[in-house]
């Protein structure tokens, strides 16, 4: 991930007023303010959204800052909200893993990789390093 750049400024809000009908629109814009990408898809939960929005970055050569990874898991306009990450699953991770490239047995094995692997994997799976270690 050292080798993408990050992003200027991200946007989130969601289509529609009901809550768990609405659709959250995640949008990331270059230093000159072009956009560069757009995730509108509805998804089972945010989180996946949220996953697939850093794979589209990647595959576009740029990564979320962590103010950013921050900012969409602090609760604000209640996207994500970090305490809930805690109630995840094992196979929530397999699947937002699955989504960002990685199969389940480097997941089971995590643990086992080195410290720059780890915080590789947490970025690409929005998890900051101290909230992956809390997890594994």
């Amino acid at each position: 991930m050292d080798n993408l750049k990050e992003v200027s400024k991200i946007t989130f809000q969601p289509q529609g007023w009901i809550i768990g009908l609405r659709t959250w629109v995640l949008k990331a814009y270059d230093e000159k303010d072009n956009e560069i990408c757009t995730i509108d898809n509805n998804e089972k939960h945010n989180y996946i959204k949220y996953v697939k929005f850093i794979v589209a970055l990647k595959k576009k050569g740029y990564k979320l800052r962590k103010c950013d990874r921050v900012l969409l898991k602090s609760g604000k306009k209640k996207f994500l909200i970090k305490s809930f990450i805690s109630y995840a699953k094992k196979n929530d991770f397999y699947e937002i893993a699955n989504i960002a490239g990685y199969d389940n047995d480097y997941v089971d094995n995590i643990k086992t990789k080195s410290e720059d692997e780890q915080r590789s994997f947490g970025e690409m799976v929005g998890l900051e390093y101290d909230e992956l270690k809390l997890l594994f």
